[in-house]
């Protein structure tokens, strides 16, 4: 359905002469937002191991400071361990949903705090590898 609307053309407030317009397009949404959020998620989920190979070699690099390593492994071992904010046994969905939040919100803490140019070295290093491992897909 089309929205008709009229407005006085501004340059013309002053005069004698009034300008109407009128507008025939449509106040719909945007035909591929659906679309866009659908691919939006799925480079996200493309990216998932890319992320966690950048994790383990910053975890494994001596120029990022021990307390972010440390940080990482204190979430591996409050996952890992038997006691919980949030039980599992209580609430079964967000007893594991805080752990895997916990987690990861420790792995992009790792990568953000981390020193940058480190973290480029990395993420280069991790799409050579890609383009060598993949080159036949190409």
């Amino acid at each position: 359905m089309f929205l008709f609307k009229t407005n006085i053309d501004s340059r013309f407030r002053g005069n004698d002469i009034k300008v109407w317009r009128i507008n025939c397009m449509s106040e719909k949404k945007d035909p591929y937002s659906k679309l866009k959020k659908q691919l939006y998620f799925a480079r996200i989920i493309y990216h998932i191991p890319n992320f966690v190979k950048l994790s383990l070699r910053l975890l494994r690099d001596r120029r990022v400071p021990f307390h972010l390593k440390l940080l990482v492994y204190g979430a591996i071992a409050y996952i890992l361990s038997p006691y919980d904010l949030l039980p599992d046994f209580l609430v079964p969905f967000l007893g594991f949903f805080e752990d895997i939040i916990i987690a990861i919100l420790c792995l992009i803490g790792l990568v953000k705090l981390s020193p940058p140019e480190v973290v480029e070295g990395h993420v280069k290093a991790i799409n050579l590898e890609n383009k060598q491992r993949y080159r036949f897909f190409r």
